[in-house]
């Protein structure tokens, strides 16, 4: 599917750069990072949608699967890691679920046409380059 996309290599740099940032931002001191009235499990919702359907839309269908379990996994490599750094995080298996929520509706929405993201953010890039 990357073949097909002009900005191929960038679209994916960009999407493990992201799961890097959340990576980081996930096991920092949670006073680091503490976002005042934010709800912690919407926000565990959003950020594996958000980078679910990012990489939902650089592959094809048939790896939708193996995308989903990498998310589900990376949730639950953080929340081992927030237990086992004593850094003021704990985990919890609601973060999980949230996780698990964020990430199967991403598979859902990938599987409509707004999947097909990165093509038209190229076609509409296309029109405005030289």
């Amino acid at each position: 599917m990357l073949g097909d996309l002009r900005f191929g290599r960038f679209w994916l740099v960009f999407g493990w750069l992201a799961v890097v940032a959340a990576l980081v931002l996930s096991l920092l001191p949670p006073k680091a990072v503490d976002i005042p009235g934010a709800n912690d499990k919407l926000e565990h919702l959003i950020g594996y949608l958000l980078l679910t359907f990012w990489f939902c839309g650089l592959y094809p269908r048939r790896r939708y699967a193996l995308i989903a379990l990498g998310m589900l996994a990376m949730g639950g490599l953080v929340e081992v890691l927030q237990a086992a750094m004593h850094l003021g995080r704990q985990a919890e298996l609601g973060d999980l679920i949230a996780d698990s929520m964020g990430i199967a509706l991403a598979v859902i929405l990938a599987m409509t046409p707004l999947g097909r993201w990165p093509r038209w953010f190229e076609i509409l890039f296309q029109k405005n380059l030289p």
